[in-house]
C-alpha cells in the first residue's frame, strides 16, 4: 500500500516543502511570530495547542473501548475507539524515531543562542524539535476521525492544522516540523484503518 503512486508523491511533496521551509523559511516564520505583540492572538493559539496533548485522546478512546466492547457489547465501535487508540500510540513512537536521531535545536534556541539546526542523536527537551509531536497526534487523530466519519472531514481537519500551526505560533516549533509530522500523522491513520477496517472481520 504505501507504495502507491499518491503516497510515494504525497512523501515526495513533503520532503521538497520540508526541506524548503528549513532552508528559506523556517526562520523568518517563526521570527514574526516570536515579534508579534499580540497577546490575545497568542492566547487563542496557546489554549488551541493543548489539543495535541496526546493524553487526551489515550483516555477517551480507552474509555470508549472498555465500554463498548464490555458493557455495550457493540463490537464495531470498539474498533473504532482501539483504531484512535492505536494511531495515538504507533504514532507517538514514529516521532521518536525521527527526534533522536535528528536531534534539532527547537525555536528558543536560535532566539537565545542564534543556534539552528541539528545537533544529531540528542534527547535534550530543548533538542528535539523535528517532528513536532502534539503536530503528529492532533493530525493523525483527525485523519482517522475524518475516516472513520468522513461525513465530518471538514470540521476535523481545520480544527487539527490550526492545533498543529499553533506550535508554530506559540514558537515552539519550526513550520517544517510541523509539516513533516502532518504527513507522518496522515500516513500512519490510512495505514493503520486500512489494517483495522479492511483486513479484519469484526
Amino acid at each position: 500500500m504505501f507504495f502507491e503512486r499518491k503516497y510515494i508523491l504525497f512523501l515526495i511533496n513533503t520532503l521538497i516543502l520540508t526541506v524548503l521551509l528549513y532552508q528559506f523559511a523556517d526562520k523568518t516564520i517563526s521570527t514574526y511570530f516570536y515579534t508579534l505583540d499580540n497577546k490575545i492572538f497568542k492566547e487563542v493559539f496557546a489554549i488551541l495547542t493543548e489539543f495535541g496533548n496526546s493524553a487526551w485522546y489515550f483516555i477517551v478512546s480507552i474509555l470508549l473501548f472498555v465500554y463498548f466492547k464490555i458493557i455495550k457489547k457493540q463490537f464495531k465501535a470498539a474498533s473504532m475507539a482501539l483504531y484512535i487508540f492505536m494511531t495515538n500510540l504507533i504514532a507517538g513512537l514514529l516521532v521518536w524515531v525521527f527526534k533522536i536521531p535528528f536531534g534539532r535545536a527547537r525555536p528558543k534556541l536560535y532566539f537565545q543562542e542564534n543556534l539552528y539546526g541539528f545537533e544529531w542523536f540528542e534527547i535534550k527537551p530543548d533538542l528535539v524539535s523535528f517532528p513536532s509531536g502534539h503536530s503528529i497526534t492532533v493530525i493523525s487523530t483527525a485523519v482517522a476521525l475524518s475516516l472513520i466519519f468522513p461525513k465530518w472531514k471538514y470540521l476535523f481537519l481545520p480544527l487539527a492544522a490550526l492545533v498543529a500551526f499553533s506550535r508554530v505560533v506559540l514558537t515552539q516549533h519550526y513550520m517544517s516540523d510541523v509539516v513533516f509530522a502532518s504527513f507522518l500523522g496522515s500516513m500512519v491513520a490510512i495505514f493503520l484503518h486500512q489494517y483495522y477496517f479492511k483486513s479484519k472481520e469484526f
